[in-house]
């Protein structure tokens, strides 16, 4: 009697893990990666992106909402204004310049207030509202109109960092006091350019204290 060779089956569960393995990459090429790519993008949208446009190409008439004061901390905000006004020799005779400057004083005090909790006010809200503020400024800084809203956004600059100085920072009390006295010297019926030396005394006591609140 001939003998029947009877042959084992493979086991099939090695071909089966195979086929999970290949399924699961392709699974993670397919959801994993975009995804990836859309936070990515969305981080970059938030931050980067929306920085550039705000110090580079977007018009200072329409920027000044409260969103722009989420971006950065008061050291950032500082910085950007200390270096906006590091040629005195184009402040308040340089229309766009001197804009530049308040614009950035404004958001580098409206952060500090908001980091130090102070309690809201007409003046930090204007400061907050930066373009409500400075929007009406569309005439040379030869005229007496640009002098007076400056001289607005000056006195509203010194109040908020006063209330500053008050909750957190007693030790400044003198420096506020100095910048309080150069405030009102300030004329806004005098045009700006005849009282350069004023403004840019102002711009520059000013940054003194925002350097000594970051220290």
């Amino acid at each position: 009697m001939a003998e029947i060779k009877i042959e084992k089956k493979k086991p099939v569960w090695p071909w089966i893990l195979a086929i999970l393995v290949i399924l699961g990459i392709i699974a993670y090429f397919i959801y994993e990666n975009p995804d990836r790519d859309n936070l990515t993008d969305d981080f970059d949208d938030d931050t980067t992106n929306e920085q550039v446009m705000e110090s580079e190409s977007r018009p200072l008439d329409t920027v000044g909402t409260r969103r722009d004061y989420q971006v950065g901390s008061s050291y950032d905000q500082y910085a950007a204004y200390e270096g906006s006004i590091r040629d005195s020799t184009r402040i308040a005779l340089d229309s766009s310049y001197t804009k530049k400057a308040y614009y950035n004083l404004s958001k580098a005090v409206a952060k500090k207030a908001e980091e130090n909790n102070v309690e809201n006010s007409q003046a930090l809200t204007d400061l907050q509202d930066f373009s409500m503020l400075i929007t009406k400024v569309s005439s040379p800084l030869s005229s007496s109109e640009s002098a007076k809203n400056f001289k607005t956004a000056s006195d509203k600059v010194a109040k908020v960092l006063e209330d500053i100085q008050v909750k957190s920072y007693p030790e400044l009390q003198s420096q506020i006091a100095d910048l309080k006295q150069v405030t009102s010297k300030m004329d806004g019926s005098i045009s700006m350019d005849k009282q350069q030396a004023n403004i840019t005394e102002f711009l520059q006591k000013s940054r003194d204290v925002l350097k000594a609140m970051n220290n």
